[in-house]
């Protein structure tokens, strides 16, 4: 087993999940929490980036807060969640430098695949990178949760991470792991973590390659976005409680 993740498995139980803190169903599940804290503490990781605003914000905000020149971007296109998780973080007192983002989501073209992804100036991630690790708990509802990898790949730094929450969801991430590792290859390393919360897929990256955004499935996932950015449109605020 990789070795930071087995020392993250062996920290979790040592992380604190108050269940005064913790905001219930809609957050990160409070071992997925744990083991994450964990990770960051193993990798001793201090530049994070993360899709979805939450619970998560401040696990990781406590581990990095130590560290020099630490900095946590904190990007969701939820004004509720991002609002929500701010405040959690603001009333904690931890000292971590977090920036939290709002990132409305429209539609983008990678290769031949129409995707939901998060509306960011061109080039900010790179320019606020690189990241020593990413975290992926993007809408659940199939909206930006592919792209979300495309969009941060190339601002994690190689030998960096990337870990996807609510792995086990069957058909719709095992099609999103085989997207990416068609777009990457042996450029990236997956490890499905079954067994702690909802699933954690934790990639490492190895190395900068440009992606080979796969062909196969373009014109079904293409479908699929324009389904969702409708109900985007016509509903956002519905849009935004799917989460």
């Amino acid at each position: 087993m990789n070795p930071y993740i087995a020392a993250a498995i062996a920290e979790m139980d040592k992380v604190n999940v108050s269940k005064l803190e913790h905001p219930g169903s809609w957050a990160m599940d409070p071992s997925s929490c744990r083991f994450l804290a964990g990770f960051v503490r193993a990798l001793g990781a201090k530049r994070i980036i993360e899709f979805g605003s939450g619970f998560s914000t401040l696990m990781m905000a406590r581990e990095i807060a130590p560290q020099e020149d630490n900095f946590l971007l904190s990007i969701d296109d939820s004004p509720h969640y991002s609002a929500m998780a701010k405040e959690a973080f603001e009333t904690s007192g931890c000292q971590a430098k977090v920036q939290f983002r709002l990132a409305p989501l429209r539609p983008r073209f990678y290769g031949l695949r129409l995707l939901l992804s998060y509306s960011l100036p061109e080039g900010l991630l790179e320019a606020l990178g690189p990241f020593d690790l990413a975290l992926i708990d993007a809408p659940h509802q199939d909206y930006c949760r592919e792209s979300a990898l495309y969009d941060v790949f190339r601002a994690v730094t190689p030998g960096g991470y990337i870990v996807l929450d609510d792995a086990n969801r069957g058909d719709l991430d095992k099609g999103y792991a085989g997207s990416w590792q068609a777009a990457y290859g042996d450029a990236m390393d997956p490890m499905l973590l079954e067994g702690i919360g909802n699933g954690l897929n934790v990639i490492e990256k190895l190395e900068d390659v440009e992606p080979r955004y796969p062909k196969k499935g373009a014109l079904s996932a293409s479908f699929k976005t324009l389904r969702n950015f409708s109900r985007i449109l016509l509903n956002p605020e519905r849009a935004s409680a799917e989460e």
